[in-house]
């Protein structure tokens, strides 16, 4: 039954409709009608957004990656879902916003956004180059440290008083396969590895 549930949410899901709108900036998560089960998803669409539903016990039910340049909005069909408790969780490079969806008589309701602020910085290959760029508005301390694959330190530097952090390095002339890039600042951790061949 619970297999039937997943399919069935899923199949929904993706007769879901995409139209150009506008939007304030951020994205937004609205029921579509007060007498309907359905969910409509609009954002500004400059960025990746992650939109997953999550039901009881933290299981994925649904999870979705959008991309695309233009504003965008996403209908969402919620009939195969049973009454409950839910949660919509929307993140992007730089914002996480979960959604309280309660789905009860035929009818869904959406509780405010919870956002919180997403520590993503970005690293990228760009031809012989890895780009690093942190966003730091406070001005702590970033520590950037790089390990090949076999977890050898080949660059580590802290860097104060930056509010943004911009990097390029050069990667040429390195024999390593792949660089792991780890960051530390605001408290928090990112790590991401850089396959080079």
């Amino acid at each position: 039954m619970k297999k039937f549930l997943q399919i069935g949410l899923i199949a929904a899901l993706f007769f879901n409709v995409t139209v150009a709108s506008a939007n304030d900036g951020d994205f937004t998560l609205k029921v579509k009608d007060e007498k309907e089960k359905s969910l409509r998803f609009s954002f500004e669409g400059n960025e990746n957004v992650t939109l997953s539903i999550i039901g009881n016990n933290n299981e994925v039910l649904f999870q979705e990656n959008i991309q695309t340049q233009t504003a965008t909005s996403k209908l969402y069909d919620l009939n195969a879902l049973p009454d409950g408790k839910y949660i919509v969780k929307i993140e992007s490079d730089t914002k996480l916003a979960n959604y309280k969806v309660g789905i009860y008589n035929g009818k869904a309701t959406v509780s405010e956004p919870v956002f919180s602020d997403v520590f993503h910085p970005l690293i990228k290959k760009e031809g012989d180059f890895i780009v690093l760029k942190v966003e730091n508005e406070e001005g702590k301390p970033i520590e950037v440290q790089v390990m090949n694959e076999y977890n050898d330190s080949v660059y580590t530097e802290v860097f104060k008083n930056k509010s943004v952090l911009q990097r390029k390095f050069n990667i040429s002339k390195t024999d390593s396969q792949s660089l792991t890039f780890i960051i530390n600042a605001k408290g928090k951790q990112f790590t991401k590895t850089i396959e080079l061949y």
